[in-house]
C-alpha cells in the first residue's frame, strides 16, 4: 500500500476530485467577497452546509444571502490547511424569489452608477435607414420584427445578429452581437434587442450585469423590446427606449409610410392655406394702397386746379379786364409819376386795345 504524505493526499484527493464535476442546489450563507477578487459563500440545506469558492470574473449574477440556487464545478480540498471546498465556475439561480431578488439588486446597483439617467438616452431617429437587430433567428420576435418594419417602410436596410436570448450562453452572445455591430457597423442608425415573452427565468439573460454594460457603452441608440407590456428587464432601463413587445420596438423605430403620406398631404394643404392667405392679403394691401393712391391723385389734382386758378387770376390780360391799365414810355412800364417828363410819348395798354398820348 502506498504511504501519502499530507500534501500529497491533499494532491490526490484534488486531482480525483476535479474529474468529477457536480451540480449543487441550496441556499447561500454567509456570503462575502474578498479583496475585490474572490468570492466566498456557504451553500446549505436544512440538514448541512459546506464552503464555496470561486473568482470574482466567474460571477455573473448579483448574490445574496438566503437566495436558492444552483452551483457548477468541482469539490476538492485546499492544499495547505485541507479544509474542504467546492470550486465554483457557473451560478444558476433557481425559484422566482431568488431571481426577482437578483433583479433588485442589480437593478439598485446599476441605477446607483447612473446607467439609467434619462439625460444620458439619446432620441431615437426619425426616418432611420440602417438598422441592427439581434436576436435569435428562431425565435417569434425575430418574424414579428421584420414583419412590423417591411410593412412600415420600405427600403431599410437589416444588420441582423443571430444569439441565443435563453440560458446561460446568450448572456456573452448578447455581448458580443452588440459589441459586433458598433465595431463593424458604426453607421447603424439605431439597433434593435428583442426577444418574446417567457417567465422571469427565461428572460434572465437581459438582467445580467454583462449585457447591462454592453447596452450602456453602445455607441450607437439601442430600443430593448423583451418580453411583454408587463415584463420589465434590466437591459430595458438601460436601452434608450424601450418597447413593450418586438413589434413595439419595430413600431417605435420606423413610422408607418402612410402616417407620413398623410402628414406630407396636411403640409401640403397647410402650405397652400398659407400661400392663399399671404395673396389675400397683398390684394388687399394693393387695393388699400391703389385707394389711398386715387385720394392723393384727386387731392393733388384739386392743388393743381388751385394754383392754376391763382396764376389765371395773375394773368395781366385779365388783370387789363377788370379795368387796369399799363402805360409804357419806351415799352418801359412807367410805375411813377415822377418817372414821366413833358412832352414824352407814352402808350397805355388797355384790354381791346392801346392809346397813344403826349405829356403836356
Amino acid at each position: 500500500m502506498q504511504i501519502y504524505s499530507v500534501s500529497e493526499f491533499n494532491k490526490e484527493i484534488n486531482e480525483l476530485l476535479a474529474q468529477v464535476p457536480l451540480c449543487v442546489q441550496g441556499e447561500v450563507s454567509e456570503f462575502n467577497i474578498s479583496q475585490n477578487r474572490f468570492v466566498w459563500f456557504k451553500l446549505k440545506d436544512d440538514k448541512s452546509s459546506f464552503n464555496c469558492f470561486m473568482m470574482i470574473f466567474s460571477l455573473k449574477q448579483e448574490i445574496e444571502d438566503g437566495m436558492e440556487i444552483k452551483i457548477y464545478g468541482t469539490p476538492g480540498v485546499f492544499q495547505k490547511s485541507g479544509q474542504f471546498r467546492f470550486m465554483v465556475k457557473q451560478i444558476e439561480l433557481v425559484g422566482e424569489g431568488s431571481v426577482k431578488k437578483q433583479f433588485e439588486l442589480l437593478k439598485k446597483k446599476l441605477e446607483a452608477e447612473g446607467l439609467f439617467d434619462e439625460s444620458r438616452k439619446r432620441a431615437l431617429p426619425v426616418f432611420p435607414q440602417k438598422i441592427g437587430l439581434v436576436t435569435s433567428e428562431s425565435a417569434a420576435a425575430f418574424t414579428d420584427v421584420n414583419r412590423v418594419l417591411n410593412n412600415r417602410w420600405a427600403g431599410l436596410e437589416i444588420i441582423f445578429y443571430n444569439t441565443q436570448v435563453q440560458g446561460d450562453a446568450a448572456i456573452g452572445q448578447i455581448v458580443d452581437g452588440l459589441n459586433h455591430l458598433n465595431e463593424h457597423h458604426p453607421d447603424l442608425d439605431a439597433i434593435i434587442l428583442t426577444r418574446g415573452g417567457g417567465s422571469m427565468e427565461d428572460l434572465q439573460a437581459f438582467n445580467t450585469e454583462d449585457v447591462a454594460r454592453a447596452i450602456f457603452a453602445s455607441n450607437i441608440p439601442i430600443i430593448s423590446g423583451v418580453g411583454h407590456e408587463r415584463d420589465v428587464t434590466i437591459a430595458d432601463y438601460v436601452a434608450d427606449k424601450r418597447a413593450a413587445t418586438p413589434s413595439n420596438a419595430a413600431e417605435l423605430l420606423v413610422p408607418h409610410k402612410d402616417d407620413v403620406k398623410f402628414q406630407i398631404e396636411q403640409i401640403e394643404k397647410d402650405m397652400q392655406n398659407e400661400l392663399l392667405r399671404k395673396i389675400e392679403n397683398r390684394k388687399e394691401a394693393i387695393s388699400r394702397f391703389f385707394g389711398s393712391l386715387d385720394m392723393r391723385i384727386n387731392f393733388f389734382k384739386g392743388e393743381i386746379d388751385r394754383y392754376i386758378n391763382l396764376l389765371k387770376s395773375y394773368n395781366p390780360g385779365n388783370v387789363l379786364k377788370r379795368g387796369y391799365s399799363i402805360t409804357r414810355i419806351n415799352n418801359e412800364i412807367v410805375k411813377s409819376v415822377k418817372a414821366v417828363k413833358k412832352g414824352q410819348q407814352l402808350e397805355t395798354q388797355l384790354a381791346d386795345g392801346k392809346i397813344e398820348s403826349i405829356t403836356k
